[in-house]
């Protein structure tokens, strides 16, 4: 897969967050084996603490003050970072913890000083359960590499990126009804389930297929499956 636009790189990463996260839900042992074939840097850290429980090897490469970062967490962080970024990061990802999409992922733009110099890279967020997030951060040298990972690690990566890209149009609820539907869920029991009408399944059922441009209940079993959401 060749990627040239900065919305494209953009857009892998977050995809990249995502299958990582279901990676490490699914076999945490296969997670962290494969931190050495991963060139980009991945960080776990707590949702409600922010200390931080995991770096990858590749993050301590970026500079000496990770090392500091690693032992002395989020006081350290603002000595070294640019304030206005973290201000605007640190209420991104507060309204991202509120909303606790599961399969959303927060993107936001970071600049910190490593290895004496100012440094920008993104910074990609997803949940993991109510404890702890899984970060990707894209650095602008990291972007080339970023491309033959992402293929060598995600097989059909294109065509999964793009149902992932329409998956991410959908509503909270409308994903959790997608997941339902995939599951084989009918109207009535996802009306129990989730306490609405029939009718309003129904509205929302129809938001799925026009969003991901669809007219089968296969089609949405293909995406599901794509996306790992069956049960």
């Amino acid at each position: 897969m060749k990627l040239f636009t900065e919305k494209d790189i953009y857009n892998q990463n977050k995809h990249f967050s995502f299958r990582l996260r279901n990676l490490y839900l699914k076999n945490k042992k296969e997670f962290y084996s494969i931190e050495d074939f991963i060139q980009h840097p991945i960080y776990i850290n707590d949702r409600v603490n922010h200390n931080y429980h995991f770096f990858s090897k590749s993050f301590y490469s970026k500079g000496e003050e990770v090392a500091k970062l690693r032992e002395l967490g989020k006081p350290y962080l603002k000595t070294i970072s640019n304030t206005k970024l973290l201000i605007q990061s640190e209420q991104l990802a507060k309204k991202f913890h509120l909303k606790n999409d599961y399969n959303d992922v927060c993107t936001y733009l970071q600049s910190v000083q490593l290895n004496g110099k100012m440094t920008s890279y993104f910074t990609s967020k997803i949940l993991i359960n109510d404890q702890l997030t899984l970060n990707t951060s894209l650095f602008p040298s990291d972007c080339q590499i970023m491309n033959k990972v992402f293929k060598e690690l995600i097989p059909s990566g294109e065509d999964n990126l793009n149902n992932w890209l329409r998956f991410q149009t959908l509503t909270k609820r409308e994903k959790e009804i997608l997941k339902l539907i995939a599951n084989d869920y009918s109207t009535k029991a996802i009306s129990d389930l989730l306490f609405l009408s029939a009718h309003s399944v129904k509205t929302h059922r129809r938001n799925i297929y026009k969003k991901l441009d669809i007219n089968k209940t296969s089609q949405l079993v293909r995406i599901a499956i794509a996306m790992e959401l069956l049960q």
